[in-house]
């Protein structure tokens, strides 16, 4: 990794003997502490020399738009940043993970998912920064030869977990990011306006990125300004179902013949977000311990003219488009439940690996995921330190989503020998 200016001046600044002097003491300190050499590694081009204190985690009140059981958790205003763990801090995390966490039958079954992730490595220009930070920066080579190393290793990790801290430096991220949910909802569906089926879901108009501003929410579902242009994909049931499916970003639908067709995130207006929660709160339709998704649903159902109306609030709109799973990430492939993480990628790049360690919560009791975790989906609101896991569908998804909003630790996982630019 190339040199900061201020890694030149710095080195420039000092005589021989401080250089040697300075090396001989941090050899000392590798040996007191009982590690290896390559066990402490700073941020690559990093001047820091070390690992930062642990940085406090904020709390924060419950978001009014959250149901009063969501973890009082909010996203750290603190700098994020990285620091690299010793060798055996490492190896006993990762004798801790666990697949069956993530209801994987052993870490192989990773390869699919992971090769998915490589195929975006490799397209990415290899010399360029993929990750910048205070002091340092990755490549999307260096990522690349990550993935590419993992892979190698993956037969080899149910018996010897130990070769992810042999083979890979840990980064830490720090201050401790946000985790939440996100899943595929199924909605039943219409390929044609019916009775009971009222509602459109709607493919981008070509005009949209000339006039985002022509097609909010109140323009499309209230002024009727796409209806009758073919542009409908499908008709759905309840109002609220393609509000869920904009905020959710795809699903499925299942239709009348039994067939089911994936739906993805096509276009959107650009326009500010507002969830339904917050809208039917703020309007006094529901009281703050009814905001589930059930509650919901019912109430849109009963009150669709009012629930119109009152989402309209949310100039926000989102346009779909059919694919052939129910799920699809920003790299344009099925995401992997419990192991799709969906980032802001200038915190954690489209195709990094890394380890997550979190809370989970189903029937009513925690349940840890600690497992390999691979970035492939980003978000319009995931900004910063926030991290949003992709769930699956069904039930156990859909309940694992309204409860999840956790702190979560996060480990970015680095070859060794890419960053010694070894190929």
């Amino acid at each position: 990794m190339a040199e900061t200016l201020r890694d030149r001046r710095q080195r420039g600044d000092r005589p021989l003997s401080a250089l040697r002097a300075a090396g001989l003491a941090a050899v000392l300190v590798f040996l007191l502490l009982g590690c290896g050499v390559g066990d402490y590694v700073p941020w690559p081009g990093s001047t820091s020399g070390g690992r930062p204190a642990p940085a406090r985690r904020a709390r924060a009140a419950v978001p009014s738009s959250l149901p009063s059981s969501v973890p009082e958790y909010r996203i750290s205003p603190a700098p994020a940043d990285f620091s690299a763990l010793r060798g055996s801090e490492a190896a006993l995390l990762a004798a801790r993970l666990s697949p069956a966490s993530q209801s994987l039958g052993s870490f192989a079954d990773l390869a699919g998912p992971l090769r998915f992730s490589l195929d975006h490595l490799r397209r990415m220009p290899q010399a360029e920064p993929a990750l910048v930070r205070p002091g340092g920066a990755l490549t999307w080579g260096q990522l690349r030869q990550s993935a590419e190393e993992l892979l190698a290793v993956l037969p080899g990790l149910d018996a010897n977990p130990g070769l992810l801290s042999e083979r890979f430096v840990w980064y830490e991220l720090a201050p401790q990011p946000l985790l939440t949910g996100y899943y595929s909802p199924e909605m039943e569906a219409s390929g044609v306006r019916q009775p009971g089926y009222e509602h459109p879901l709607y493919a981008p108009p070509p005009e949209l990125k000339a006039r985002p501003g022509a097609y909010e929410r109140r323009a499309v579902d209230l002024g009727r300004a796409l209806e009758g242009r073919g542009l409908e994909l499908a008709w759905l049931k309840n109002p609220a179902d393609p509000f869920l499916l904009q905020t959710e970003g795809g699903g499925s639908l299942r239709f009348p013949d039994g067939s089911v067709r994936g739906v993805h995130f096509a276009a959107a207006n650009g326009l500010p977000f507002k969830g339904l929660g917050q809208i039917l709160l703020d309007a006094g339709a529901l009281p703050k311990e009814r905001l589930n998704r059930e509650s919901i649903r019912s109430w849109c159902a009963a009150n669709p003219e009012r629930a119109l109306e009152l989402m309209a609030e949310n100039k926000s709109y989102v346009f779909f488009r059919f694919t052939a799973a129910a799920s699809e990430g920003s790299l344009g492939k099925p995401l992997t439940p419990l192991v799709s993480l969906a980032t802001d990628p200038s915190l954690l790049p489209l195709g990094a690996v890394a380890a997550l360690d979190a809370p989970l919560s189903a029937r009513g009791g925690p349940e840890p995921l600690r497992g390999l975790v691979l970035a492939q989906d980003s978000g319009a609101d995931i900004r910063g330190l926030r991290l949003d896991l992709y769930l699956g569908s069904g039930e156990r998804a859909e309940r694992l989503e309204a409860g999840l909003r956790t702190p979560a630790t996060l480990h970015l996982l680095v070859s060794k020998n890419a960053l010694r630019g070894r190929q």
